[in-house]
């Protein structure tokens, strides 16, 4: 029978290919400048200036005039490479904990561990990204409205990940149970399954619970 796709459960690949749709749509946006266009911006200020030459201005209409030019020239030569560069550094980051968490497999505690502060860290990347992108959104005079979109997918994108380190609490009777055979062992040092005691020398089991 099969299951409603609104009540199954994310899959782990989800993780990596909502990931890549995020990856490939934020690059989208840094190729088009966040949205800046330095052609509009020049018409908003001919416009807030009703078109008259800058000979025309006032002093004080001038320091204005003065203030958005050095403003829109700091878009162009310094803003928009700087945000540019951080975002691509925030999506990089995400990559390569996302990817480098799938590729351990772990078979006791200690990798079991690693692979939870790697989701962690892609977590984190996730919440730095938003903030990055919210900040030259904010900045640059650009519609706000239409980046709505970009902050459920990165929240989407988190929520798979956090639902990916839940489902990893499948290891952790696996690794129980391997740690308790691995650490008993004999007097001379060497394994023993069958013969486990403090006495004989067991090393502490792995089974300090993951919430």
């Amino acid at each position: 029978m099969s299951v409603l796709k609104s009540k199954r459960k994310p899959s782990q690949f989800e993780v990596f290919h909502h990931l890549n749709k995020v990856r490939k749509e934020v690059t989208d946006l840094l190729l088009r400048d966040f949205g800046y266009s330095k052609r509009k911006a020049a018409q908003r200020l001919e416009k807030k200036f009703s078109g008259r030459s800058y000979e025309e201005l006032t002093d004080v209409e001038k320091e204005i005039y003065d203030h958005f030019r050095k403003q829109q020239e700091a878009f162009d030569t310094w803003f928009i490479e700087d945000e540019r560069k951080a975002v691509v550094d925030c999506l990089r980051s995400i990559g390569e904990h996302v990817y480098t968490a799938n590729s351990i497999y772990p078979t006791y505690y200690e990798e079991l561990v690693e692979r939870r502060v790697h989701q962690d860290m892609a977590i984190g990347q996730c919440y730095r990204l938003v903030q990055e992108l919210q900040y030259a959104i904010e900045t640059l005079p650009v519609d706000v409205n239409s980046f709505l979109r970009f902050g459920e997918d990165i929240q989407r994108e988190i929520d798979l990940i956090k639902g990916w380190r839940k489902s990893d609490n499948k290891f952790k009777g696996a690794i129980s149970a391997s740690a308790t055979n691995f650490s008993n062992v004999n007097n001379n040092g060497n394994a023993n399954n069958n013969n486990a005691s403090n006495s004989n020398g067991v090393r502490p089991d792995f089974d300090t619970p993951i919430k």
